[in-house]
């Protein structure tokens, strides 16, 4: 029985012999996940010929007809469109690469033919049967060289373990990382394309797009991929987080232009990692920041501004915060706290007029204050909540009048932030509770 196949002998006509080859591996081992066929490949060196058998299968004459499959609701699958015995065997005929299939008590031999019915060339089956029925596929290629089949072989994962530390499997696929899979990307166990600007290799699983002759996998979907591989294998091996690390300073495409709500996503242990070896390499004054005019702002406030690559960046301020946050944060950062006899004798008179004048409206001491020297010379006082107490600005204890509103305005902020009504309430009660107090005083004086 012979049964031509619509399909043009020059269809795919990119397809050689590994595309052939590929398809029917593929077969092989959705065969083995689907039926629990188990998949042998072979190579017998003395007749060059290429062995895929499935034990506990066979293949059914629908399976000739374009878009018949069992796979297409599967995920676990590699293939799903029912072309892929069909288009493997016309590449690999077209090639020069006999192929002969065992199946049941069937043998089919694939040829390229001229159509009559069609006028064209096309690929016809040949189905013959009588041989010993056995529930088995066994599917032969001819002109398979042992050195080919080496070199080829390499593209299919499962035909090639590897050592066990070699890969780390996550839910969004396996990183592998022995040098030699460098750039190549794998779906589903099968190699798919090489990208010289990956430094690992991939194995992506479930839900991954790929072209219509699978060579090309989604950018968007392999971007984001790659980035919750590292993620998710990093937590897993913290003795790959070097890796990981040089791959962050170099942009590399394997974490791709991480931005810094998908770095806060990260686990907080990989943070703490990425922020210890920025400090270890760069100061424990470091800090990261997009260019040289950030760099400056930083140096002013007595700090090391290291300009980073937007990803690193996206990674530290994570966790350091952003540069903005960074610079508010170190302006109000006390660099001296002096003590009472490094006043001078106005100095001090300033700073006791003016607290007793609140501590008769608020209950405030000099227990409470701290006169420091602030990184920037912007900053006049600050309330800090801990411990009720308001750091004030050395410079300005020459000024009577200014020591006193920033007094004022520091202890009120005890209801509330800067322009809060409970903050503004307050500092009138304690203006009131001051002048009040000064009237009194000069009315007794009277």
């Amino acid at each position: 029985m012979k049964i031509e196949l619509t399909i043009k002998v020059d269809y795919l006509p990119s397809w050689g012999v590994y595309e052939g080859l590929r398809e029917l591996v593929q077969n092989g081992k959705d065969a083995e996940t689907e039926f629990q066929a188990k998949l042998e490949v072979r190579h017998r060196k003395d007749a060059n010929i290429l062995v895929i058998e499935n034990e506990g299968a066979t293949i059914p004459h629908e399976a000739l007809l374009f878009g018949h499959t069992t796979k297409s609701q599967r995920s676990d699958m590699i293939g799903k469109f029912g072309e892929g015995l069909k288009l493997g065997v016309l590449a690999l005929v077209r090639a020069g690469y006999p192929v002969k299939i065992r199946s049941g008590d069937e043998v089919w031999i694939p040829t390229i033919e001229r159509s009559n019915k069609f006028n064209a060339d096309v690929l016809v089956f040949e189905i013959m049967s009588g041989r010993t029925p056995k529930n088995r596929v066994s599917v032969e290629i001819s002109n398979i060289k042992a050195e080919d089949w080496a070199e080829m072989k390499q593209c299919f994962l499962f035909l090639n373990p590897g050592k066990k530390d070699d890969r780390i499997s996550t839910t969004y696929g396996t990183l592998l990382l022995n040098p030699e899979y460098k750039g190549k990307l794998f779906v589903k166990g099968i190699l798919v394309e090489k990208d010289v600007k990956y430094d690992f290799g991939y194995d992506l699983g479930e839900g991954v797009n790929v072209d219509r002759d699978r060579r090309m996998i989604s950018r968007w979907d392999l971007n984001w991929r790659t980035k919750a591989i590292w993620s998710e294998s990093v937590a897993k091996r913290s003795d790959i987080f070097g890796n990981f690390f040089d791959m962050l300073e170099e942009e590399k495409a394997d974490i791709g232009d991480l931005d810094e709500s998908a770095a806060r996503g990260l686990p907080s242990k990989l943070l703490d990692q990425a922020k210890e070896r920025f400090v270890a390499k760069f100061g424990k004054d470091a800090i990261p920041v997009a260019n040289l005019a950030e760099s400056k702002d930083i140096e002013h406030l007595g700090k090391k501004g290291v300009v980073v690559n937007k990803t690193l960046k996206a990674v530290l301020q994570s966790i350091m915060g952003s540069t903005q946050q960074v610079q508010e944060s170190l302006k109000k950062e006390a660099t001296t706290r002096y003590s009472w006899s490094d006043l001078s004798k106005e100095e001090k008179a300033n700073l006791e007029l003016s607290v007793s004048l609140i501590d008769d409206v608020a209950g405030f001491s000099l227990n409470n204050v701290d006169v420091v020297d602030f990184r920037s010379d912007s900053i006049m006082g600050m309330y800090e909540p801990t411990g009720e107490r308001v750091l004030i600005a050395r410079k300005h204890l020459i000024s009577r009048r200014v020591t006193l509103e920033i007094l004022v305005h520091e202890v009120g902020h005890r209801a509330g932030g800067d322009g809060d009504k409970g903050h503004v309430d307050n500092m009138e009660r304690i203006w009131s509770g001051i002048a009040e107090g000064l009237l009194n005083r000069l009315g007794d004086k009277s």
